[in-house]
């Protein structure tokens, strides 16, 4: 369940990135786009209201949405981040048909890729988006060209409404494809922290598991000569031995403690397998709380 919600939190950063830069590149689209219109048709701003209000229109709606996913309150509302995604989509769509007018299902192209793949929506809102934008790109197309193209109908609409279906569709299978590259990303990178964590904790068991057998000066001794030999024996042949070396140290004035199980017979006929290793494993670690509290070096024999 843990690992589920971190997979969904790791999409949705993906997805809020993902949004941020298509509204960056949509007001950036929209400011240079009226700038240029303003440019070219300074002589003649009266027939070119509509397209600079509708453009001025398009980049206040995208600066203000823009500037609005800076705030963390509204990065992390599921809500408002779909409420700002149709709206910037719907802003959008209405500019590119009051300008592109019959030419607009070509930005829409766009626009509905970038809804299947960029907008923070669910696969179903992103569908229904998509079909709305769809239809009311249609009822433009056909609207104008039934008063102006009546011979040429069909063979306009059909060409325009399959490159629209064709979006939806890329967009979703990009979406999809996607997707299957992040779960796999995100699982390879959860196995690996699992085994560096695993191999953490096993390397701690095996410290804890020698320093209960030989002191910790005497441990420390032994996994510097391990080291040693490992890096010898990358570098030449490793000499046969008949004896193992063996870590001997002089200690004066030593008084040597012993500790024993007493009744371990009647004890293991009396517990279970696993029963009786939890009991051993309470009674050693009881041992080595002693051992350490009154400052003696614990030594297995």
């Amino acid at each position: 369940m843990e690992l589920d919600t971190l997979y969904r939190r790791y999409c949705v950063r993906l997805k809020h990135a993902l949004y941020l830069s298509f509204l960056t590149v949509a007001t950036v689209t929209s400011v240079g786009l009226l700038i240029s219109t303003c440019v070219l048709h300074a002589q003649d701003l009266q027939h070119s209201a509509l397209p600079i209000a509708a453009i001025s229109a398009l980049s206040v709606v995208l600066l203000a949405v823009l500037a609005a996913c800076q705030l963390p309150a509204v990065l992390s509302s599921d809500s408002w981040m779909c409420a700002s995604s149709l709206l910037a989509t719907a802003t959008v769509t209405v500019a590119t048909i009051l300008l592109a007018g019959r030419h607009a299902p070509l930005p829409l192209f766009a626009l509905l890729v970038a809804a299947h793949t960029m907008l923070p929506l669910s696969k179903v809102v992103a569908g229904a988006l998509a079909a709305i934008v769809t239809v009311a790109c249609m009822a433009t197309s056909i609207a104008y060209k039934i008063n102006t193209h009546p011979n040429s109908f069909y063979s306009q609409l059909i060409p325009e409404t399959a490159m629209l279906i064709a979006a939806s569709c890329t967009g979703i299978y990009y979406r999809r494809m996607t997707e299957e590259a992040h779960r796999r990303t995100f699982v390879g990178t959860r196995t690996c922290i699992e085994s560096r964590v695993k191999l953490e904790c096993e390397k701690e068991q095996q410290e804890q598991l020698l320093l209960s057998v030989i002191p910790a000066y005497i441990a420390a001794e032994v996994k510097r000569s391990i080291m040693l030999k490992m890096a010898d024996a990358c570098q030449q042949e490793q000499s046969n031995r008949s004896f193992h070396e063996m870590y001997v140290q002089r200690h004066n004035n030593v008084s040597i403690l012993y500790a024993d199980i007493v009744n371990f017979t009647p004890l293991s006929e009396q517990l279970s397998a696993s029963d009786l290793v939890k009991t051993l494993n309470e009674l050693f670690g009881r041992f080595d709380q002693i051992a350490q509290l009154n400052v003696l070096l614990p030594v297995a024999t």
